[in-house]
């Protein structure tokens, strides 16, 4: 890499961007928000060599980050330097020496009590809301006004990151003659897709002002999963929205920080979606008592519900194979009515049968292997608690009562029927 001998010629700074003029549209407003320190204003500092890591473009010479900032963005972003009044002197004497006009110091940006914490957190906070698009440099300033400006990026652009282009930071290789431009912004993006997982984890929810552009797709695909969930769209949710959200996770998620919560994630979502080694009450059961557990209690209780229904059916197969696959296929193997007619069996007489051919002495068959199970109490209390709930909750009930008799519903339900049948 070769070096270039650094700005010489005076040149001043056209620091009202092209984007921010008057148009039918409201303009973006782009800025790079600098932290000024004291590096440059001393006479006897020479001028560092300056280079970013994703780029091939020449070194280049300059005495602070601040008229590297000029150099390389002005054309497009307003520079926003943040100062106390010795930055400013310090800044002022370089750029001087630089030969670089530049008079952008808003009296608001400046830090007149640098320990003043909620002073100066105010004033970053106050320039980090004023733009639509931000590239953030914290590379020198008081130690702790580019700590506050990280926690301020965080507070306020955690949910979104989209905002925040850049974080710049000048990684020091020689002192006072060599530094990187390093870009910090995909630690904010690992926060922001962090905090996503682990509240997707929790709850099965993604807000909807969530945004990240390197995982917007995996935003997207979780939201897919959470919709299917909660309306119970069980076909989509287990044939594509599940395995669609696993390919998207182990495709994207790459980072080592992130790869032990993607991989739990991964495995959670295959063990209450997948019907591999388990039956498919099974697997209806483990979504079940996954959604009581985080208080979804209609939800589970439907799935429970459904869950023992496919449990009569497939205890019953084992015995009569050949007249279940009969009767489902004259129902068109449609789920909903075999379950139905399967739980019928406890009630339902031959003489009540229609739209099905069985002979008599068959359906008996049917109607003693299910007397076989003994679950009839247990369906039905199941049943009567999901029509209640479904009515708005018509016995008024608390949420604690509610919770505890789903829960001692579930507990019957493994011991009697998950538990014995492996």
């Amino acid at each position: 890499v070769q070096k270039h001998s650094g700005l010489r010629i005076v040149k001043k700074v056209n620091n009202k961007p092209i984007s921010e003029k008057s148009s039918m549209n409201k303009p973006t407003k782009k800025a790079v928000i600098t932290v000024l320190g004291l590096v440059g204003g001393d006479d006897k500092h020479q001028k560092a060599n300056y280079y970013f890591e994703d780029s091939t473009k020449e070194i280049q010479e300059h005495y602070n980050t601040l008229t590297l900032l000029i150099g390389e963005y002005s054309k497009e972003y307003k520079i926003v330097p943040i100062y106390t009044k010795e930055a400013k002197e310090a800044n002022t004497i370089a750029l001087n020496k630089s030969r670089v006009e530049f008079t952008y110091f808003d009296d608001i940006y400046l830090i007149k009590d640098d320990k003043d914490f909620e002073g100066v957190f105010n004033i970053i906070n106050n320039a980090v809301s004023s733009y639509d698009e931000l590239i953030i440099d914290v590379s020198h300033g008081f130690r702790h006004i580019p700590i506050l400006m990280i926690v301020d990026l965080i507070i306020q652009n955690f949910q979104d990151t989209s905002k925040i282009k850049k974080i710049l930071y000048a990684k020091e290789i020689e002192q006072f003659k060599e530094y990187e431009i390093i870009d910090l912004k995909k630690y904010l993006d690992l926060a922001n897709i962090t905090f996503i997982l682990t509240t997707f984890t929790q709850n099965y929810t993604v807000a909807n002002h969530i945004k990240s552009d390197k995982y917007s797709k995996l935003v997207e695909k979780l939201n897919s999963f959470s919709n299917d969930l909660m309306a119970l769209s069980l076909n989509n949710l287990f044939k594509k929205t599940s395995q669609e959200l696993i390919k998207e996770l182990e495709n994207t998620v790459k980072e080592p920080e992130l790869r032990d919560l993607a991989n739990k994630l991964i495995e959670h979502i295959n063990n209450i979606t997948s019907y591999k080694d388990k039956k498919r009450y099974e697997t209806y059961y483990n979504l079940s008592r996954d959604l009581y557990d985080k208080k979804y209690i209609l939800l589970s209780l439907s799935l429970l519900f459904e869950s023992i229904r496919m449990y009569i059916r497939s205890s019953i197969e084992k015995n009569h194979p050949e007249i279940v696959t009969d009767i489902e296929m004259q129902l068109n193997k449609d789920r909903y009515k075999i379950g139905d007619f399967f739980k019928n069996l406890a009630w339902k007489g031959y003489e009540d049968l229609s739209k099905i051919s069985i002979s008599e002495s068959n359906y008996k068959v049917l109607q003693k292997s299910y007397d076989g199970l003994n679950i009839s109490n247990l369906y039905n209390s199941i049943d009567k608690t999901r029509n209640n709930l479904a009515h708005a909750n018509s016995d008024n009930k608390t949420f604690k009562d509610i919770e505890h008799e789903v829960g001692e519903l579930l507990n019957k339900y493994y011991e009697k029927c998950i538990k014995q049948n492996p």
